[in-house]
């Protein structure tokens, strides 16, 4: 058997993880599947906390839309977000904005918001700044760049979610 929490193997019979302190057997984690006891965790927290979620789903398109190509031009190879100069940015500040968002769940978080505004404008403006360049020069813009936008609007939102419910309380 294994702790719903951690994953650790718990001998059958015991009444907590001895790599956590969870505790194990209670009727409602009885006869589930891995899976969906870490998926009903997983849940609750998220429903607690969507900061996370908006977050981190933008920090990875982020990071993914730097490895998409940013310029499509017919009958040659695609160039790659990684092969502008903007593209390592974005990729670094989307790397940035996880980790900003780990740290505001262990730190302060309106200063963390803060950052994770800040992050996304920084990002935002390499892309949109990116997207006038191609448009001068008429290339013609790949998903890459459309994916990281995404990503970058996303985590702005996520920041003000966050500076909202820093607010209210």
């Amino acid at each position: 058997m294994n702790c719903g929490k951690c994953g650790a193997q718990i001998t059958e019979g015991s009444g907590f993880c001895g790599s956590c302190g969870a505790t194990v057997g209670t009727s409602n984690t009885k006869g589930q599947s891995q899976f969906s006891q870490w998926w009903a965790s997983t849940s609750v927290l998220l429903s607690r906390d969507p900061v996370i979620v908006v977050v981190g789903i933008g920090s990875l398109l982020m990071c993914l839309g730097a490895f998409l190509p940013w310029i499509s031009v017919p009958r040659t190879a695609d160039t790659l977000g990684l092969q502008i100069a903007a593209g390592p940015v974005v990729l670094a500040v989307g790397a940035m904005l996880a980790l900003a968002l780990v740290l505001a769940r262990g730190g302060t978080p309106g200063a963390w918001s803060v950052v994770i505004l800040v992050l996304s404008v920084v990002c935002l403006t390499l892309i949109f700044q990116t997207m006038i360049w191609m448009d001068d020069h008429n290339y013609t813009l790949g998903a890459g760049l459309y994916v990281a936008m995404v990503g970058g609007f996303a985590t702005a939102s996520g920041g003000v979610l966050e500076t909202m419910r820093i607010l209210k309380k």
